[in-house]
């Protein structure tokens, strides 16, 4: 064997080597973390349905590959719908942002430790008392409350929680990702029927607020989504999301595609 030959060969022998070395390292850095997903008795399996071209099943929709895959987080944030009783009139059809408010309230009033198990139930009591000193002060603030922007749901979540807020315009994944990672908690206005879901009544709202919890190993985001009772640990992918953003127009009566909004909420200082 000429020299030549032989230095190929141990150069590329050195490459596999090191090759192999890089990919233990990367993968002792990078260790997969699961998100054990409670599961309770109102949350039926979902039918198979089309999310553009992405498919869902189980209210589990098809991976992204924006968020890494090796990493999850799950806020135990407690849940509501917006309309708990069953009771979808004109208030509690447009009762989402007050619904959204009010899980991030309880959330951060109470220490994790008295709460029960992630997804805590709320009563259906407690929220419809809560729903009508939320309107109310709305009301009084605002002089409405049946469709507020997130500008406004923002100025409530302080005003009457006393918590924080900040906006992100043109959000990312990987902006939700690191708010949710920090503690905080993501509210964002949607076009209700583009979202898809299979549980909201038919054709869905136009105008939609819902809360981020968590994002899985799939990269899927979990959300409390009070549009439907179904809601606890529903997820989304970012894709569809971002996609379904919009925030309330005033002027037009209707939702902004062009204005995608999320809402941090946290009680940092």
């Amino acid at each position: 064997m000429s020299k030549s030959k032989f230095q190929i060969l141990v150069l590329i022998s050195v490459a596999i080597i090191l090759t192999i070395i890089a990919v233990i390292l990367i993968n002792r850095r990078y260790q997969t973390v699961i998100v054990d997903i409670p599961k309770f008795e109102h949350q039926a399996p979902a039918p198979l349905v089309k999310h553009n071209d992405k498919t869902q099943n189980d209210g589990i929709i098809s991976k992204s590959k924006i968020i890494n895959p090796k990493t999850s987080i799950l806020l135990p944030v407690p849940f509501t719908p917006q309309a708990p009783t069953g009771n979808w009139d004109i208030l509690h059809n447009e009762a989402c942002e007050e619904a959204d408010a009010y899980m991030a309230g309880a959330y951060f009033k109470f220490p994790e430790a008295q709460l029960p198990a992630p997804g805590t139930l709320i009563a259906p009591e407690d929220f419809e008392k809560a729903l009508a000193i939320l309107t109310k002060w709305q009301d009084e603030h605002f002089g409405y409350h049946l469709d507020t922007t997130s500008a406004e749901t923002a100025q409530m979540i302080e005003g009457y929680f006393a918590l924080r807020t900040r906006m992100i315009e043109n959000f990312t994944a990987n902006d939700i990702k690191k708010e949710l990672s920090a503690g905080n908690l993501v509210v964002i206005s949607e076009n209700g029927r583009k979202l898809g879901n299979p549980f909201y009544k038919q054709p869905g709202p136009i105008h939609h607020m819902l809360l981020i919890k968590g994002y899985d190993t799939n990269g899927n985001f979990i959300t409390n989504d009070s549009g439907t009772k179904r809601g606890l640990n529903y997820f989304y992918t970012f894709g569809v999301l971002y996609s379904a953003a919009a925030d309330w127009n005033h002027e037009k009566n209707t939702v902004d595609q062009n204005k995608k909004i999320a809402i941090v909420v946290g009680n940092w200082p």
